[in-house]
């Protein structure tokens, strides 16, 4: 592949990652609309602040705590899209986008448990 097919493949890739984040938080805003069961709405949590996300005690290094994942869902929880998340959080679309996808199979999206934050729910 020549140099000029590899840019022009990087660049559909990228535009590719911005469509799909579009449509995805597209579809959780559509998603959010039509929830009819109020039991399925998160009760009482504080979305985190950016202050809050940005905190050095969310992150290990490069990964995120358990603090940082929790603050993470709670992005997700009120609908923050993978932009928004990495954004606040200092992480990249792609560990914002794995991390959704572990919200919404392995810990149940809205329905999951979610956890007590120090500093944040007290």
């Amino acid at each position: 592949m020549p140099k000029t097919d590899t840019a022009l493949a990087a660049i559909l890739e990228s535009h590719r990652t911005v469509l799909l984040d579009h449509v995805n938080a597209t579809i959780d805003a559509l998603k959010a609309e039509l929830v009819d069961d109020a039991a399925a709405l998160p009760k009482n949590d504080k979305v985190p602040t950016f202050e809050q996300c940005q905190d050095p005690a969310n992150k290990d290094g490069a990964n995120l705590t358990p603090r940082g994942v929790e603050l993470l869902y709670r992005l997700f929880d009120d609908g923050a899209g993978y932009n928004r998340a990495s954004k606040a959080m200092g992480i990249t679309q792609t560990a914002a986008r794995n991390r959704k996808g572990l919200w919404e199979k392995k810990e149940g999206g809205l329905n999951r448990q979610r956890k007590f934050l120090e500093g944040i729910d007290s």
